[in-house]
């Protein structure tokens, strides 16, 4: 039998959304990117509010407004994020408009990374089933492979 060797990733895309899981994911990309000399995609997805719009019955802001405010929010994010990765890993970023886990999978598909790390919110088997998980939707349609964080709990037994 073959003994195993290490893995080396030299392009890792790691799709941020603010989670204790996600800095988790950043945090073993950077250990990842300083032994391999990667570089560092990130990604957030931020809600389609003009399209979305159309669904709604009402609108209390106009949905331009909403998406640059969420626009606004997903920048914040993805500069808050370089400004913690250290100097010699190069970081590209990218802001996407839709639904996180299909857009996340088809930038993948799209781009030329070894592997994705990534956080899972923690919603649980039940909460999942009925919503989705982003990390299981990204597992299941990404051609790389997937790795996926989950934060420690806390000792009170809530979710991180």
């Amino acid at each position: 039998m073959e003994a195993l060797g290490e893995l080396h990733f030299h392009r890792l895309l790691v799709p941020l959304d603010g989670s204790e899981s996600s800095e988790l994911a950043l945090r073993a990309a950077v250990t990842v990117a300083l032994r391999d000399r990667s570089t560092i995609a990130l990604i957030t997805v931020v809600p389609d509010m003009v399209s979305e719009s159309s669904r709604w019955g009402w609108a209390a802001q106009s949905p331009a407004a909403l998406q640059a405010d969420a626009d606004d929010e997903g920048d914040k994010r993805l500069r808050e994020a370089i400004a913690r990765i250290p100097e010699e890993i190069p970081v590209r970023t990218h802001l996407k408009r839709g639904k996180a886990g299909p857009e996340i999978a088809a930038h993948a598909n799209e781009s030329n990374y070894d592997a994705i790390l990534m956080g899972a919110r923690g919603i649980g088997r039940v909460g999942a089933a009925m919503v989705g998980s982003v990390s299981q939707y990204v597992m299941r349609h990404a051609q790389i492979p997937v790795f996926v964080a989950h934060a420690a709990r806390e000792a009170d037994g809530s979710a991180s």
